[in-house]
């Protein structure tokens, strides 16, 4: 099994490899378009078990094997994991940003927002549809339907210059820590 899908326990971060890494991410993405699609699509009134708690669950899911995936290649950087991090990193982007900007969910949370049980629910619950709301409107779902596509171009470049970002710093500080064992051996008595 691969250990990116393997939501049982703690993660399996000796066991996660490159190659795990895109079978992985397109399983998860594909599931969780393909629940976006049907919760869009229902037209009963949305609550939390129906509503909310599927898509929480999923995204979570996505969030915790790409987490697991960066987190590696913060720590254990390869060239091999570096390529596949940057090969996938644009699909999970697209995936947040169309997500941020799909109406259909935006209204639904709204509706959630504004009924009645609401105020029902516990402060957890309600924390969780108020910060939906504001990420929608934060992630354009208000913007002119003309202009959502620059918006999500601008997350996705953020998103490849904050990874280019992140490398370099890696690589900087991986030349620094070898400049200093190099200084360090000089110093040591023969």
């Amino acid at each position: 099994m691969n250990p990116l899908l393997d939501f049982s326990g703690l993660p399996r971060f000796p066991e996660i490899k490159p190659e795990h890494v895109t079978p992985a991410v397109d399983a998860l993405l594909a599931e969780n378009r393909a629940l976006v699609d049907r919760l869009a699509a229902e037209s009963g009134a949305p609550d939390w078990g129906n509503f909310v708690q599927p898509l929480e669950d999923a995204n979570e899911r996505l969030s915790r094997a790409w987490g697991q995936v960066s987190h590696l290649n913060a720590v254990v950087n390869s060239p091999e994991l570096r390529e596949v991090y940057n090969e996938n990193l644009p699909k999970i982007t697209a995936y947040y940003a169309d997500l941020s900007q799909n109406l259909a969910l935006f209204g639904k949370f709204k509706a959630l927002r504004s009924a009645p049980g609401f105020e029902a629910l516990s402060a957890p619950r309600r924390k969780i549809i108020d910060n939906e709301v504001r990420d929608f409107r934060l992630g354009g779902a208000e913007l002119a339907e003309d202009r959502k596509p620059r918006f999500k171009a601008i997350q996705e470049e953020l998103s490849a210059l904050s990874a280019r970002f992140e490398e370099n710093l890696l690589d900087a500080t991986a030349f620094v820590r070898t400049l200093l064992d190099r200084q360090l051996a000089l110093l040591r008595p023969v």
